[in-house]
């Protein structure tokens, strides 16, 4: 912390204490140098804050003010320790404080929805986002599916994209963010975008327009290319070198009004590669069917795939 900001949050105690109060002093130290004006500022707003009360009152239940110090510096320094601490929390409890504004679809549906902030979201089908915009920072949560982010760049307000798996983090630009098989897939389409696995003390990789990675348990995967210029899901499409077939049903599900199930879990890890057509998922596994030598059934409760 800077030799001002301490200075200020020693005057401030003092102008809390009516006992201690020195206007001469304090006027002589802010005129002195405008860093000293602008510091007490800033303190002191924090101190006026009916957020400090109660952290200082809950610090103050916590731990003792060792007895060398005197109730002056003892003051100043929970002004300065609390002020911190708002600093620090009070962007992301303030965003808590916003209702949240939830975007869902069923399967099969599409759906695009523009912000209040001007970014522009389009929602795969079963995918639910719970959108707060707050006055310092933006956050989605993707509680389940695929989404397609183009955001309005601010850069006073972060836009940040969770899940349990870990998030997303831009000022503005355009992704795609998907839910499946235990990871988060990012894969950016224009600007630049952090992402960020689940957990304190883990690696981050910063992508790129063209540039594909996903975050499970804990890890990043290796940064890999993708072709911008090849049909996704937003055109009922899925282009892939290669994914397990469990986590292609998970799409398809997105997609299909009817159930798909793979009742052997030793089927579900098998690979498989293509262009698939997404929007047409019973006359795709049919196929795929065909190719990889397992059957389909239809049960009262939609498809079973098995061996």
């Amino acid at each position: 912390m800077s030799r001002a900001r301490q200075q200020a949050a020693l005057w401030a105690a003092r102008r809390l204490d009516a006992e201690a109060r020195d206007e001469a002093g304090f006027e002589a130290w802010k005129s002195a140098d405008p860093a000293h004006a602008q510091a007490f500022d800033e303190v002191w707003r924090a101190s006026q804050d009916p957020a400090l009360a109660e952290a200082m009152r809950l610090s103050q239940q916590k731990r003792a003010v060792p007895r060398r110090a005197g109730p002056l510096t003892a003051l100043a320094g929970g002004l300065v320790a609390c002020a911190l601490a708002i600093v620090a929390i009070w962007p992301q409890a303030q965003l808590m404080t916003v209702d949240p504004l939830v975007l869902q679809t069923a399967p099969g549906q599409h759906r695009v929805a523009t912000l209040a902030d001007g970014t522009q979201v389009t929602l795969d089908g079963a995918t639910r986002l719970e959108v707060r915009l707050g006055a310092w920072r933006r956050q989605v949560e993707l509680v389940r599916g695929e989404a397609f982010f183009d955001v309005a760049h601010d850069a006073g307000r972060p836009f940040t994209v969770k899940a349990p798996e870990g998030s997303a983090r831009v000022l503005g630009t355009a992704f795609d963010l998907e839910r499946g098989d235990g990871r988060l897939e990012l894969s950016v389409r224009r600007g630049r975008v952090r992402l960020a696995p689940a957990g304190l003390i883990h690696r981050t990789a910063e992508l790129t327009m063209g540039q594909r990675a996903f975050a499970k348990e804990g890890r990043l995967s290796a940064v890999r290319a993708f072709d911008l210029h090849a049909d996704d899901w937003r055109s009922g499409w899925l282009e892939t070198d290669g994914i397990t077939l469990a986590r292609l049903v998970e799409r398809l599900n997105r997609a299909s009004a009817t159930p798909i199930t793979i009742a052997d879990p030793a089927l579900g890890r098998q690979r498989v590669a293509g262009r698939f057509r997404l929007d047409e998922p019973q006359a795709l596994v049919l196929n795929l069917a065909l190719m990889h030598g397992f059957t389909v059934r239809q049960t009262p409760d939609g498809l079973a795939l098995s061996r």
